[in-house]
């Protein structure tokens, strides 16, 4: 099995620059990255920045395989505020040209949440904001691919991807979130679409990112569900000193060590 690992691994706790942690994910063994800075902002890549990355991560030995879109308070897919829903579709066309450019091929996007009011014009607000990114996707050879994140949405997941081909808009699984919420039997059926994997293990309570087997995730269902995903699953693994005291290198081993609940 191969596997990637997310470059926001240290961005809440050591905060390496770029050039150091992508170094460090290469010496402990990970050949492939996802990429995860800037998720829950709104900063803006522009082109003259966009090259030094890709040189970056070519330098460390790494190969990018795609990039976790913005989602803000504020700027979200369904956002009913004009000015917030173009911040929106600014940021997510800009993910889509920086995944291009750095060699991915699907940027992930947050659905809309299931149990908020208004549900019907949200989902309609989402589908404006995918039909204004697919001209530009295909463009570019990117797919956007929806994430699993809260209670009840595959329900919403189900919605969107029926709207649109699997060369477009594909499904993002999240361990994390589908032990939180229970709901893993109900996003079965999305597994025909899967393009991305954020594999994380938690104890149910609380998205805490941590390496698989360090939760109560049945990890071997998971892998069974997986079987014949063509592409490296991605450990969207984070460190948090709640959890893991040490350095940098230490949790990057016992990261790697965790490989073992997925490899039986």
């Amino acid at each position: 099995m191969r596997f990637s690992v997310t470059s926001d691994m240290f961005n809440y706790s050591f905060k390496p620059g770029l050039e150091e942690k992508l170094s460090l994910f290469r010496e402990y063994g990970f050949e492939y990255l996802h990429w995860c800075d800037n998720w829950n902002d709104e900063v803006v890549y522009t082109r003259e920045e966009m090259k030094p990355c890709a040189g970056l991560i070519a330098d460390a030995g790494l190969t990018c395989l795609d990039v976790h879109g913005t989602a803000t308070q504020t700027a979200r897919i369904d956002s009913a505020d004009d000015r917030a829903h173009r911040q929106y579709v600014k940021l997510l066309r800009n993910r889509v040209k920086f995944c291009s450019a750095v060699g991915g091929d699907s940027v992930v996007v947050h659905p809309p949440h299931y149990h908020e009011p208004e549900l019907e014009t949200r989902l309609n607000r989402a589908l404006e904001t995918l039909r204004q990114a697919e001209k530009l996707c295909v463009e570019n050879g990117v797919t956007l691919a929806l994430e699993n994140c809260y209670m009840d949405d595959h329900r919403v997941l189900q919605r969107l991807l029926d709207e649109h081909p699997p060369e477009f808009l594909g499904f993002c699984y999240d361990s994390g979130h589908a032990n939180i919420h229970g709901n893993f039997r109900q996003l079965n059926p999305f597994r025909e679409r899967l393009l991305v994997t954020h594999l994380h293990d938690n104890r149910g309570d609380a998205d805490s990112h941590q390496p698989p087997g360090w939760g109560n995730i049945d990890w071997g269902a998971v892998v069974r569900w997986l079987e014949g995903h063509g592409k490296p699953l991605n450990l969207e693994v984070t460190h948090s000193p709640e959890h893991f005291t040490g350095d940098p290198q230490g949790f990057l081993e016992a990261t790697r060590d965790s490989l073992k609940h997925l490899a039986r």
